[in-house]
């Protein structure tokens, strides 16, 4: 697989070693127009704080499949914590990240889960933010083939809900609620716990819309006439060559927009079981 420069560009710009929507105590009380880099970070902290309080007390061994970035730090987290860990990616500069901090003290693997054979069993597998790029039978029958009998999965990340004909963003790069924890039953899964934290992510979204609104547009409006002023045929030429480019950015801007989030998606964690015969 690729670099995948996405990841790169959030790791080098927001500097976290955490990769993930995070996680705000009261969102309630949080206004977006006013939190800090530091507040991104501290919820980003505690995202892997509440979910670390959802693994069961029989846990020893911990597989974080599609750990991205950041499998840099939920791997230390969950190290320091006694947790025997392993990570798995098929990205490079994933590997190479966590190769740099770690050396040969967390074992990488560099695969598709789908296509992951273990030479042991774990007691746990991992899926924070990545559940949505695994396929979903097989990844539940690899999961079946890593888990020890009554191992568990730990999944956390957001899926859909509702479907329409708007063509919203929302409703790609997520599996289907239903048919997921269908696909978890015949699997041999069952639930053990369903938790509700899409009001816990909501913030960062909020916070994301109004960054845009504060500095992206305006920044945008400034560089535009800047360039009609000076060189106008520049910029007749340059809307002709992104105008198809323009529009679809502009509808992916529906992706930080909270009440489109809430609208089709929720962000779920899930604890399932693996069944012990």
């Amino acid at each position: 697989m690729a670099v995948d420069h996405v990841l790169k560009w959030y790791a080098r710009t927001i500097q976290s070693p955490y990769l993930h929507y995070g996680y705000w105590d009261d969102p309630e009380t949080i206004d977006p127009k006013t939190f800090s880099l530091k507040d991104i970070l501290q919820a980003q902290e505690q995202y892997i704080t509440h979910l670390a309080e959802q693994i069961p007390d029989d846990v020893r061994s911990i597989l974080d499949v599609g750990c991205g970035i950041g499998g840099n730090g939920n791997a230390a987290f969950l190290l320091d914590r006694g947790y025997s860990v392993e990570v798995l990616s098929p990205d490079k500069y994933q590997e190479a990240v966590i190769g740099e901090k770690f050396g040969d003290t967390l074992r990488f693997h560099r695969t598709k889960f789908e296509n992951f054979t273990p030479d042991h069993r774990f007691d746990l597998i991992l899926e924070s933010e990545s559940a949505a790029y695994i396929k979903i039978q097989p990844g539940f029958e690899a999961a079946h083939r890593c888990l020890r009998p009554g191992g568990y999965m730990l999944v956390s990340d957001y899926f859909v809900i509702n479907e329409d004909e708007s063509g919203s963003p929302h409703l790609k790069g997520a599996h289907r609620l239903t048919p997921y924890l269908e696909a978890a039953r015949t699997a041999g899964f069952s639930m053990v716990k369903d938790v509700d934290i899409t009001p816990h992510i909501l913030p960062t979204l909020n916070g994301a819309h109004a960054f845009v609104n504060r500095f992206v547009w305006p920044t945008t409006e400034y560089v535009l006439y800047s360039i009609k002023r000076k060189h106008p045929k520049l910029l007749a030429s340059l809307r002709l060559m992104f105008n198809g480019i323009w529009k679809r950015k502009q509808k992916q801007l529906a992706l930080i927009d909270s009440q489109e989030f809430q609208k089709y998606r929720r962000y779920k964690v899930f604890l399932f079981q693996k069944e012990t015969t």
